[in-house]
């Protein structure tokens, strides 16, 4: 998880499997296991095999499970991606996001702005004002009541 000031790593209990489900729900708050954080920002306290913790969905900045989840049952076979760069007040995704090849190009951002969260593909990760703090992953969940601009190309 990625919030302003740090990024953790813990074990989550997802929903129906998927984090999707998990992240994407109404419930405001998750529990962690074996939570870790690296401070991104100076102030900001390590942690190390913390036993365990709950986290509000507000303050999550990004998301991913370590190993990349399957393609949920409800895909649609002919997806296109389009390039994308989410930005918010701490921190930068660019990468690519899917739609359903028969969808309008102007429902888009319409999509993305309909849960919570959403999937940016192959993403890199910025986070500003920390020097070497950019990553490149398999993908995240953003939070897009996080985001003060969204780009699609």
């Amino acid at each position: 998880m990625l919030t302003s000031f740090q990024r953790l790593t813990a074990e989550i209990q997802v929903r129906g499997g998927r984090l999707r489900e998990t992240i994407n729900d109404p419930e405001p708050l998750f529990h962690m296991r074996n939570v870790s954080a690296e401070p991104l920002l100076p102030g900001a306290v390590p942690l190390s095999g913390v036993p365990e913790g709950l986290f509000n969905k507000d303050f999550i900045g990004g998301i991913r499970s370590i190993e990349p989840e399957p393609p949920p049952p409800d895909l649609v076979a002919e997806m296109i991606r389009r390039y994308v760069m989410f930005q918010a007040a701490t921190f930068m995704v660019t990468g690519a996001v899917e739609f359903p090849k028969a969808t309008e190009p102007g429902m888009h951002t319409e999509i993305l702005m309909k849960n919570r969260f959403f999937v940016v593909l192959d993403p890199t990760v910025t986070i500003f004002g920390t020097a070497g703090k950019s990553r490149t992953q398999p993908n995240i969940w953003v939070n897009r009541d996080l985001m003060l601009a969204v780009f699609l190309g």
